[in-house]
């Protein structure tokens, strides 16, 4: 990529949007120009519902990330998720054409085989690929076929299906606040190459990325992805238990949560408390943070018993050594790595933030930021070269002409 290349990549997530603007650097590292991220309206675990009020919130974030970077995007790679997304792993073959060696002619047909196989109803689509490896006459493993020699060719495909309207609608929006959508991205995919090693990748490992609406699960395997899912339960429903049982406005639990919640009871305590205010606005009262813990950690103990039962299912569990890795919003409350371990039988468990960045490091450092900086990481990887355009952004055009007119004199 040129030294002035920009990538972009949009998290549209069921409570924030989250936009980066970033310049590749010759080490393979990021150096982050614009951040934007913003509270996220009209959607509900991953799926639209009011379609102005998300395009209204993807506008701001992207505009804010535009002013920070003073350049105005044209493109960006998209993060898709939700509860309708669901993946298989198939395979294709092809006989080799006569020649010296193979041609990318047969891997993209081979590729179209594997697709073929993808078991598809009729309200559904391949909303994401990924080639886990090829074979040649039967020697397995291989990640560069072309130029060998051989007669058959298999490949083994990773394709995550989803709902077509659902993403279509994501897609529309995203557009409609003025941003094509370069390509389309699992966030579990995206999020993965923001936060997991090489190493782990190689030795197997979980991702969980605890969403607002939503949690992400994806599984890699010998360096590739295994399995990716979505379960539709996330940090909003631990905001909602804490706001029924407690008497608090959503806005006020969401406050208790992020400022003084632990996701383990032993871990306060008992005397430790806090005054809110109550839901009818009349009187605060005070909360004591031990009974706080005590209604979270079921409800986290229950979205990782679900996490686990998911990818048993896929039969990849076992293989999973160089244990899990949380991101997203939900992993930053206290103590949520060991409470996963003690579901997810005593794996090794660490909290994933952003790595392979420079720039605005502070901005991005969080979990939060992960799957919109795994979203730059895949374009500028994919040499994404078009994604934008180095120009003053709107806003501050409009800044500059204003200051033009306020020190100049009007013909």
């Amino acid at each position: 990529m040129s030294e002035d290349a920009l990538v972009a990549g949009i998290d549209v997530g069921t409570t924030k949007v989250c936009t980066i603007i970033a310049r590749p650097q010759t080490d393979g590292r990021l150096e982050v120009h614009g951040v934007g991220l913003n509270p996220s309206a009209g959607l509900k675990r991953g799926v639209i519902v009011d379609r102005e009020d998300a395009i209204a919130s993807i506008r701001e974030s992207i505009e804010t990330a535009q002013r920070q970077a003073d350049v105005t995007i044209t493109g960006a790679y998209v993060g898709v998720t939700g509860a309708h997304i669901s993946s298989v792993n198939v395979t294709g073959r092809t006989n080799v054409a006569p020649g010296p060696a193979v041609s990318q002619e047969d891997v993209q047909r081979a590729v179209q085989s594997a697709r073929d196989a993808v078991p598809l109803p009729q309200d559904r689509e391949i909303i994401h690929e990924v080639v886990r490896g090829f074979t040649v006459d039967g020697e397995a493993g291989i990640s560069r076929p072309l130029g060998m020699s051989g007669r058959r060719l298999d490949v083994e495909l990773h394709a995550v299906t989803g709902t077509a309207s659902i993403v279509d609608n994501v897609e529309r929006c995203v557009a409609d606040a003025g941003v094509a959508v370069t390509r389309r991205v699992l966030e579990p995919i995206a999020t993965g190459s923001a936060v997991i090693t090489d190493a782990e990748r190689d030795l197997g490992v979980i991702l969980i990325d605890v969403g607002g609406g939503t949690t992400d699960v994806a599984v890699f395997i010998d360096g590739a992805i295994a399995h990716t899912s979505a379960i539709p339960v996330g940090g909003n429903h631990v905001t909602r238990d804490l706001a029924r049982l407690l008497r608090l406005s959503f806005e006020e639990a969401e406050k208790l949560k992020c400022r003084f919640a632990r996701a383990m009871p032993e871990q306060v305590a008992e005397d430790d408390g806090v005054q809110l205010e109550l839901a009818d606005g009349s009187e605060s009262e005070l909360v004591p943070l031990r009974l706080v813990a005590e209604i979270i950690e079921p409800r986290l103990e229950e979205i990782f018993a679900l996490v686990r039962a998911n990818i048993v299912r896929s039969g990849v569990y076992e293989q999973a050594s160089a244990g899990v890795v949380l991101s997203g919003g939900g992993s930053q409350l206290p103590d949520t790595a060991p409470l996963a371990s003690s579901v997810l039988d005593a794996l090794p468990v660490r909290v994933g933030s952003p790595r392979g960045i420079s720039g605005r490091v502070d901005a991005v450092a969080g979990p939060v930021h992960a799957t919109a900086v795994g979203l730059a990481l895949l374009a500028a990887r994919d040499g994404a070269t078009a994604v934008a355009r180095d120009e003053p952004a709107p806003g501050l055009l409009r800044r500059v002409r204003r200051w033009v007119e306020r020190i100049l004199p009007r013909a």
